[in-house]
């Protein structure tokens, strides 16, 4: 007999994880933006103001009008140490910045990050903000900041063009930063020979670039090969026509019809504009030329190289297991590698140890940037610095994270030295070497001093040899090479136009990393030095009669703004009205309305409930708070509900409420801890309140797209008090990866309570619910019970294997195409001691989750499964359910 379980839910778009660690923060607020911020940036937020001013003033023009809510901009403190910044239009018009940018240098090729943010993000704030047609404004303003919402079947977008492709949304943004003055990623060496690579390998087509795929060059198509496509619209058709693109877009009362709208916004469809990119790519670029060198290693990403006691190493990896400490020794030619679990960052190996420049958490309220070991702990004397070597003597040559909001302060111990536009190379004699910016000419440093200059934005330097030549990283006509310059003058010692870095092996060859359409390939070439002088960038697209352009100056110290503190709960606003709508055999059709408030950092919000079954309505108000090292939140529920619901109707109360604390109280390396305390009276239930104290345990390792964790270990503890009913108990689940994309899992639970008594519902609670509103800790969840028991020992074991198959199926002008997929076994045992007898039941899964793409870049995890169970009332139970397990 089959029972069967169809579910489909429209969720509510909101963010979940932190977003900011705790701080202290202040709010301005004006009429066009309120900037929440610590106390760090008080005296430089004035310029910042002006300066995006002056970019919202330029894009009203451009982008052809103003935005319709205004914009809530959080910049994190320096506890939140991350080269980062998002905007979205949900749940608010929100922007956030993060200033530890200054170790990108070399790869967005900016003279200030922050302003280079600035303009990104802004970028993204107009592009998702127009509502042309009459459907999106109105529903806007009734459901407010969510990307879709229902009447019936009638589908309605409120934020149309959230639904546009991040190949478009990125691409744009990518091309903006680039206009102003500031450099960009559109001068990068490295960006362009991306670029050539993939239109020469014939990949750049669009269903490749539109959908979220798992092949290189991954997500970064969307900002690079994005952005030389927006680049190109821009010289065909000018900037006005290329920005309002996104006002037309919204035009669409149903916005997924991208060819449509480039036909309107161009005259072309996007299909044959593509074309004529990859087209004009091949041909300004004939000339590209790929090295052909003897091959020692390949990646799937790359990270600077390093070199010191004889080996060059770097990080290197596949994106779906463990990375791998690449080790190339000089005098030999003999290549190791060493699996383990380092993050992504330049490596730096200090007294045969290996270290990587990266960014982590190293308490639950501070993410750090520094110098992480493999188990991803915090090298002594690193924190806040981006290390870029060490002098002789052992001293650390770093950029300081506090004075490098917008280029890079270099530091010689404790020592400011002086700015720099570009990564630090520091020979064996303590000299240091680095690239400075004065507007479009980048000039070679040693100690402070000048050495020469080319036109552009692109370059660092790599290694120095006996000789005192310099060898260094620069733009070539047709992507990027490597120099030297050796006192005099410029020569190119590379033939490949793909070459992105460079370690000398002796004095006639090297080890180069190059850029393929499949990834990086590490090889070792022969030197061929020959004249030639850097090729000069172009600044065509730069606007240099900008107010934007003009603003060349760093931003400088200033009376601060009038501010106050920033109270989350104070300033709670509406975000949402959204709906869900689901339908099961046992429940039949559910619907659900939420109502959501939050405030600009997310550290706080309040949604009130109406979720109604075919049995029963929930009427509900929930709180969470963020705000501080203890979080906190409480629920409240009313139940209407048909007669004979509850096992016993005259002793029901039609309510349910629960209150809790959370403390996290470790976050350090792969580890995470935390405690919880909670209070629920479950409105399922008439009797149960139960006051539970739990601590949870957390090693988790996921590499790159790996579908499963790499590694897990969790544990959990709890004990919980229900009307004098005592029941204490444990889980663990354990993961692994094999070979081939395989894991294999173990899970196990034990609980035992004092006494188990199903007419008031005391006990260990074994129900077939899939998603209560409230959840606790003494429960099990069994898919296949037909009846909800209560234990006074219950015992689980379960044992699983997946395999994850890359099965790419992507369309274009098709709204789903497949990314993979997953075959798992499960098996679950469960030992159950009740009242009066004792059982056991026994699980078998079979399943298949399908990883969807829908709409081209969200990833819907569908899964099939049927699960048998011989002891239950219906053995077979088929369900297809939409949920993502880790």
């Amino acid at each position: 007999m089959y029972k069967i379980l169809l579910s489909l839910t429209l969720p509510l778009y909101l963010f979940s994880g932190e977003l900011f660690v705790p701080d202290n923060y202040q709010i301005n607020t004006s009429e066009k933006i309120d900037y929440i911020y610590t106390e760090e940036y008080a005296k430089v937020l004035p310029q910042i103001k002006a300066y995006q001013e002056h970019i919202m003033n330029q894009y009203e023009k451009e982008f052809g009008f103003r935005l319709d809510e205004k914009m809530q901009v959080g910049i994190a403190s320096n506890r939140n140490q991350i080269a980062n910044a998002m905007a979205t239009p949900t749940p608010l018009n929100l922007q956030f910045l993060y200033g530890a940018g200054a170790g990108n240098v070399d790869y967005f090729c900016f003279d200030s990050w922050m302003k280079t943010l600035l303009v990104h993000e802004t970028a993204h704030n107009y592009q998702l903000n127009p509502k042309k047609n009459w459907i999106s404004k109105v529903s806007h303003k009734v459901f407010g900041n969510t990307p879709f919402s229902s009447i019936g079947p009638f589908l309605m977008f409120p934020i149309p063009n959230m639904l546009e492709n991040s190949f478009i949304l990125e691409g744009n943004a990518v091309l903006n930063e680039s206009r102003f003055g500031n450099g960009g990623r559109l001068y990068s060496g490295y960006a362009l020979a991306e670029v050539v690579v993939m239109a020469n390998a014939g990949e750049i087509r669009p269903e490749m670039m539109y959908n979220s795929t798992l092949r290189f060059p991954y997500g970064e198509k969307e900002y690079i090969i994005g952005g030389f496509f927006q680049k190109f619209l821009m010289e065909k058709y000018g900037i006005q026509k290329v920005n309002e693109y996104f006002k037309t877009y919204s035009g669409q009362i149903v916005p997924i019809f991208t060819s449509s709208v480039f036909k309107k916004q161009f005259g072309k469809p996007f299909k044959t504009l593509l074309s004529k990119f990859v087209e004009d790519i091949k041909q300004k670029h004939q000339g590209f030329k790929v090295t052909d060198g003897y091959i020692v290693a390949q990646s799937q990403f790359h990270l600077p190289f390093n070199s010191s006691d004889g080996e060059i190493y770097t990080l290197i990896g596949d994106y779906l297991s463990s990375p791998k400490i690449f080790k190339f020794y000089k005098s030999s030619k003999i290549v190791e590698k060493k699996s383990g679990s380092w993050r992504k960052g330049e490596v730096f190996k200090i007294d045969g140890k290996y270290y990587t420049q990266t960014s982590s958490k190293t308490s639950p309220t501070k993410i750090t940037m520094g110098l992480f070991d493999e188990g991803v702990f915090l090298k002594d004397g690193t924190d806040s610095k981006i290390i870029q070597g060490f002098m002789p003597d052992g001293r650390e040559v770093f950029f300081d994270i506090g004075n490098s909001l917008e280029y890079p302060h270099i530091f010689v111990g404790d020592t400011f030295y002086d700015t720099s536009n570009s990564s630090v190379y520091v020979d064996r004699a303590g000299n240091l070497y680095y690239f400075k910016q004065d507007r479009n000419q980048r000039t070679l440093y040693r100690d402070k001093k000048p050495l020469f200059n080319y036109m552009g934005h692109y370059g660092f330097v790599t290694d120095v040899d006996a000789q005192g030549n310099i060898y260094f990283i620069a733009k070539s006509e047709h992507g990027s090479t490597a120099y030297l310059y050796d006192g005099s003058s410029t020569k190119r010692v590379t033939k490949g136009d793909d070459v992105i870095d460079l370690k000398l092996i002796n004095r006639d060859e090297a080890l180069v990393a190059t850029i393929t359409a499949d990834g990086f390939r590490y090889q070792v070439v022969t030197l061929s030095p020959h004249s030639q002088s850097v090729t000069p960038t172009r600044y065509s697209i730069e606007d240099k009669s900008s107010k934007i352009t003009k603003n060349i100056k760093m931003f400088k110290n200033s009376t601060p703004l009038e501010s106050k503190e920033y109270n989350s709960l104070a300033q709670l606003r509406y975000s949402s009205l959204t709906q869900a709508l689901g339908y099961n055999s046992q429940d039949g059709l559910m619907l659900s309305l939420q109502a959501n408030f939050v405030d600009p950092l997310l550290q706080n919000s309040l949604t009130g409930l109406i979720n109604y079954e075919e049995n029963r309505t929930v009427v509900g108000l929930e709180y969470s708070n963020s705000a501080s090292s203890v979080e906190f939140g409480a629920s409240l529920f009313g139940v209407e509900h048909k007669d004979g619901y509850f096992l016993n109707n005259d002793k029901e109360d039609d309510y349910g409420y629960s209150a809790y604390l959370h403390l996290p109280f470790l976050a350090s390396g792969y580890w995470r801890g935390s405690a919880t305390l909670d209070y629920t009276k479950a409105f399922n239930s008439i009797y149960r309140k139960p006051l539970t104290l739990s601590l949870d345990f957390l090693n988790h390792k996921q590499y790159g797209f790996s579908r499963y964790p790499n590694h897990l270990n969790q544990l959990s503890l709890f004990f919980s008090d229900d009307r004098e009913n005592k029941t204490y108990g444990a889980s663990y689940s354990w993961i692994h990866d094999l070979a081939w994309q395989t894991f294999i899992g173990l899970d196990a639970s034990y609980m035992q309570s004092d006494i188990s008594d199903m007419g008031v519902e005391k006990g260990i609670r074994i129900s077939d619910e899939l998603a209560n509103i409230q959840e606790e800790k003494a429960q099990i969840l069994m898919p296949t019970i037909d009846k909800t028991l209560y234990a006074k020992e219950a015992t689980t074991a379960e044992i699983s294997l997946r395999k994850t198959f890359d099965t790419p199926l992507y369309f274009f002008s098709s709204p789903v195409s497949l990314q993979r997929e997953t075959l798992y076994l499960k098996h679950k045992v469960y030992d159950l001691e009740l009242n009066q007898e004792s059982k056991e039941f026994t699980e078998s899964t079979l399943g298949l989750t399908s990883d969807v793409v829908f709409l081209n870049q969200y990833i819907v995890p569908i899964s099939t499964e049927i699960i048998h169970n011989e002891d239950a009332i219906d053995d077979n139970l088929f369900r297809v359910s939409i949920f993502k397990e880790f």
